[in-house]
C-alpha cells in the first residue's frame, strides 16, 4: 500500500464506522445460531432441480474490523447512530409507528424519516455474512444456481476456477486478501469485486498489478458529515436513469465511493457516479472476466437506489444478458373483519374497472386486547366486508394470508390491535414512535408461530363458497418482520410470499427487498415488492418514480401495495389520495410505463 493510501486510511478510520454501522441493520439483543462460515451451500431452485447446476462462490471478510476510538465515536459500535431500517415501510421510512390508531383504522399517525438504531456489539464478520446472504438472495433469481459462501481467509489456490463466478464482498476495510486469490484473478478467473481492498491487487511480491487488468486505483472518497451528503458521489447514471444515494429530506446518509480508473480501451464502464460538481467516476467496470463495483451496494438501499444497478448487472456477470417484458404485481393490503364493506368495495371497483390481476392480504381474525372482555371480530360477523372478500376471486384476485390476528395475544405490540401490531416480532415504541425494543417475541417458537399460521389459514379457507375460493395461495408477514429462524418453517404452509424480509447473522439483522422474483436462502419464492406504498413521507409521485427507476432494468418488475382507507373521501391523513388518483396510478404503471400486471401464482424464478 502506498503512502498516500496509508495516510488516507489513518484520516478516515474513525469515520469509516459511521458508514459501516449505517447498514440496513438492527443490532439485535440476544443471539442466534450462526451458520458455518466456512462452507454454506444453498440450492436456490428449491425442490427437484432438473437443470444443470451453475456453481457460484461468495467470499466475505472475516476480520474483526475493530479500531481505536476517535472523535468521540465508539468504534466498537456502542454509539447510537442515525441509521436506516428497511421496512416495515421503506428504506428511509422505518414505519415504527402504527399505521392505524387505536380506535379508527384511518388514523394514520405518520412515520419516521430516519430511525435511530441502538447498536450493541456490532460485528464486522456478522455484517459481512449478512451481505453475502443478500447477494445469495439476488442470485436466487436463477433456479440452477447453487451458492457456496465462505470466508476469504479460507480461500485455496485455484478455487475460483471451480465456479462459474466468484464474488468478493469487500465490506471490511483493509481485510487481508490471500495472495492465491489475487493470482487467480490475474490468471483470468471470473471474479466480481465489491467495494474495499481493491488496492490489494497491486501486490509486487507476487508480481500482480491492477494494470494487468487495465485498471488503476485512484482514491477513496468518504463523505461522512451531513454537509457532505448532498455534494458527494450521490448520483449513479445507468441505462439513461439517474439512480440516487441521496434524497433531500428523505434519505440523507453517509456516502462513500472508490475511484478505479480504466487504463485500457477494452475496459467497459457500465455505470458512472457523479457528484454535485458534475465530476464523474466509474461505478461499475468490466475488464474481461473481472468486474468491479465502487461501493457496497447493500448499504442504505431504497427504491431508487444503485442497489438496483448491481442487481441488474448480475445478469451479464452470470452470462445471461437477456431482457424480459416489464411485469407488475398489485397487492391490496390489510383486509380485516373490522373493515367497512364500502371501503373495500370502493377500491375493488377501481381494480375491477381497470381490469388487472392482483392479490389481497387478509387477516383471518380481528383482535383488540384493550377491552374487557377482549374484542374479537370474525369475518362472518361483518357481512358487508365478507361479501367484498368473496368478490376478490371473481375479479381476478388471489388471497394471501396476512398473519393470524396481525397482533399477538395480550401483548401491546405496541397497541394490542389487529393491523397495528407486529405478530411475530416484539416491538416497543417511545412517545415519539421510535423503537426501544425490537427482538423476537419471548416464548414464541417456530412451531407455535406455524400453528398460528395454520389456524388462520383454516379460518380463511372455511369462508370459501362454490363460486369463491378463499383458500390463501401465498403469505405476507405482518409488518414484514418475524424471527428470521421461523421462515423455513413457514414454508411448510406457504413457500410463496410477497414482502420484504429480514435476515440475521449473530448480532446483525438486515432487511432486503428484491427487484425481481428470487428464491431466498430460506427456500421461499419471494415476489418483488420493490415500489412500496403511499405513506405520509412517501407519496404517490415517489412510488411512480420508483417504477420509472426499475423500468430501465433488463427484466423490470413493479411490485407495490395499497390500503383501501387511503382513498376514502373522509380520510384526511397526509397520505390520503383520491379514488381517481389511484385509478390513474394503475393506468400510469400499465399504459404509460408499459408494465403488464400478472397473476402472482404464475410468477417464478428464471
Amino acid at each position: 500500500m502506498n503512502l498516500a493510501k496509508w495516510l488516507e486510511a489513518v484520516k478516515h478510520y474513525s469515520k469509516t464506522l459511521l458508514l459501516l454501522l449505517g447498514l440496513l441493520i438492527l443490532a439485535a439483543c440476544g443471539s442466534s445460531p450462526r451458520p458455518n462460515v466456512q462452507d454454506i451451500q444453498d440450492n436456490q431452485g428449491g425442490g427437484v432441480n432438473t437443470q444443470a447446476v451453475t456453481p457460484v462462490l461468495i467470499l466475505y471478510p472475516d476480520g474483526l474490523g475493530t479500531f481505536a476510538e476517535s472523535d468521540g465515536v465508539s468504534l466498537q459500535g456502542k454509539a447510537k447512530i442515525g441509521s436506516v431500517q428497511l421496512k416495515p415501510g421503506l428504506a428511509y421510512d422505518s414505519s415504527t409507528r402504527p399505521k392505524k390508531s387505536a380506535k379508527d383504522k384511518r388514523g394514520q399517525t405518520g412515520a419516521q424519516a430516519l430511525g435511530d438504531v441502538q447498536t450493541q456489539a456490532f460485528s464486522y464478520p456478522d455484517a459481512a455474512q449478512i451481505y453475502a446472504i443478500m447477494l445469495t438472495n439476488l442470485l436466487g433469481r436463477y433456479a440452477d444456481v447453487v451458492v457456496t459462501r465462505k470466508a476469504i481467509s479460507a480461500y485455496t489456490a485455484g478455487e475460483a476456477n471451480q465456479y462459474y463466478r466468484t464474488f468478493y464482498i469487500g465490506s471490511t476495510y483493509e481485510d487481508p486478501i490471500p495472495p492465491a486469490f489475487i493470482s487467480d484473478i490475474m490468471a483470468g478467473a471470473k471474479v466480481t469485486w465489491l467495494n474495499y481492498n481493491i488496492w490489494r491487487l497491486d501486490n509486487a511480491a507476487i508480481g500482480a498489478s491492477l494494470s494487468q487488468l487495465g485498471l488503476r486505483y485512484v482514491a477513496l472518497y468518504p463523505e461522512y458529515q451531513p454537509s457532505e451528503f448532498s455534494t458527494g458521489f450521490n448520483r449513479i447514471d445507468y441505462r439513461g436513469y439517474a439512480f440516487k444515494k441521496y434524497i433531500p429530506g428523505l434519505l440523507e446518509v453517509p456516502i462513500e465511493m472508490m475511484e478505479v480508473a480504466p487504463e485500457s480501451p477494452s475496459v467497459i464502464v457500465h455505470a458512472w457516479a457523479r457528484n454535485s460538481a458534475g465530476r464523474q467516476i466509474p461505478y461499475a467496470l468490466q475488464s474481461g472476466n473481472f468486474w468491479y463495483i465502487a461501493d457496497n451496494p447493500f448499504t442504505y438501499i431504497h427504491e431508487q437506489d444503485r442497489y438496483l444497478i448491481f442487481a441488474d448487472l448480475i445478469a451479464p456477470m452470470m452470462g445471461r444478458d437477456t431482457t424480459c417484458a416489464p411485469r407488475a404485481l398489485a397487492r391490496m393490503e390489510d383486509l380485516s373483519p373490522n373493515d367497512q364493506g364500502a371501503d373495500l368495495k370502493r377500491m375493488l371497483d377501481i381494480i375491477n374497472r381497470v381490469g388487472i390481476p392482483f392479490l389481497a392480504t387478509a387477516i383471518p381474525l380481528y383482535i383488540d386486547n384493550n377491552t374487557t372482555p377482549v374484542t374479537q371480530i370474525r369475518w362472518t360477523q361483518n357481512s358487508g366486508a365478507l361479501a367484498q372478500l368473496r368478490r376478490i376471486p371473481r375479479i381476478r384476485g388471489r388471497i394471501f394470508q396476512h398473519g393470524y390476528t396481525h397482533q399477538f395475544e395480550n401483548l401491546k405490540n405496541p397497541s394490542g390491535i389487529s393491523g397495528d401490531d407486529w405478530e411475530f416480532w416484539r416491538v416497543e415504541l417511545d412517545a415519539s414512535g421510535n423503537r426501544i425494543t425490537s427482538t423476537p417475541i419471548p416464548g414464541m417458537t417456530a412451531s407455535s408461530a406455524l400453528q398460528r399460521i395454520q389456524t388462520g389459514r383454516s379460518i380463511l379457507s372455511s369462508l370459501s363458497t362454490a363460486l369463491s375460493n378463499l383458500t390463501p395461495v401465498g403469505w405476507t408477514t405482518p409488518h414484514y418482520e418475524a424471527d428470521p429462524s421461523y421462515y423455513a418453517t413457514f414454508n411448510q404452509t406457504y413457500n410463496r410470499a410477497m414482502e420484504r424480509r429480514i435476515y440475521r447473522v449473530g448480532s446483525v439483522i438486515a432487511g432486503q427487498f428484491f427487484p425481481y422474483p428470487v428464491r431466498d436462502v430460506n427456500g421461499t419464492l419471494m415476489l418483488p415488492e420493490n415500489l412500496g406504498s403511499v405513506q405520509p413521507n412517501y407519496l404517490l409521485p415517489m412510488v411512480e418514480e420508483a417504477a420509472r427507476a426499475n423500468r430501465v432494468l433488463r427484466c423490470p418488475w413493479a411490485g407495490h401495495f395499497f390500503h383501501a382507507y387511503t382513498i376514502d373521501p373522509s380520510y384526511t391523513g397526509p397520505n390520503a389520495y383520491s379514488a381517481a388518483q389511484f385509478e390513474s396510478f394503475l393506468g400510469y404503471i400499465r399504459n404509460t410505463l408499459g408494465y403488464t400486471y400478472v397473476d402472482p401464482t404464475g410468477v417464478t424464478t428464471q
